[in-house]
């Protein structure tokens, strides 16, 4: 497979992603028979949520650059134009143009303000980040996750960060 140049590996979709890639691939799990029934908890009671916060985040986050990229290319544009209406004194289109692609640019560039979609995406991504620490947590059976009571910490620290709160923590 052709990889793309470094500039553009990370370049924006235009669609975004709609699915999330598994914290751990089916085939790999199977490697690990002794942990069938914590995957099969954490398949039920975190993966769901993962999934969502990560497919959001991948959402916001190609939305975010989609919007930087379009403010850099009217950024060009207009640095162009500009230039040629320096070369072209006479002529009136250029300026007209400067115009018109600074007003989008300037409208556009409002909209990526208001919409707060850096901040979604740094929230979502943030969210999906600590249920995917939760997920290794769980399986290492560390913290809260080393009692007997693991499936029951997990709902509760899976419920906290959906909340947006620190999950609760045992010395462990």
């Amino acid at each position: 497979m052709v990889r793309p140049p470094p500039l553009l590996a990370r370049f924006p979709a235009l669609r975004a992603p709609a699915a999330s890639a598994p914290v751990i691939p089916a085939g790999r799990k199977a490697g690990y028979p002794a942990l069938a029934a914590d995957f099969e908890v954490l398949d039920r009671e975190l993966t769901p949520v993962f999934e969502r916060y990560d497919v959001e985040a991948m959402r916001d986050q190609n939305r975010y650059r989609r919007q930087q990229v379009l403010i850099l290319l009217g950024s060009a544009m207009i640095t162009g134009l500009g230039g040629l209406q320096a070369v072209l004194p006479e002529q009136h289109w250029p300026a007209v143009l400067v115009t018109v692609i600074g007003v989008a640019l300037a409208t556009s560039t409002r909209y990526a303000r208001e919409s707060e979609t850096l901040d979604r995406y740094l929230a979502a991504r943030a969210r999906a980040e600590r249920l995917r620490a939760l997920y290794f947590g769980y399986l290492a059976r560390t913290g809260a996750f080393a009692g007997e009571d693991r499936e029951l910490a997990l709902g509760r620290a899976v419920l906290a960060i959906e909340a947006g709160e620190e999950p609760e923590r045992e010395p462990g």
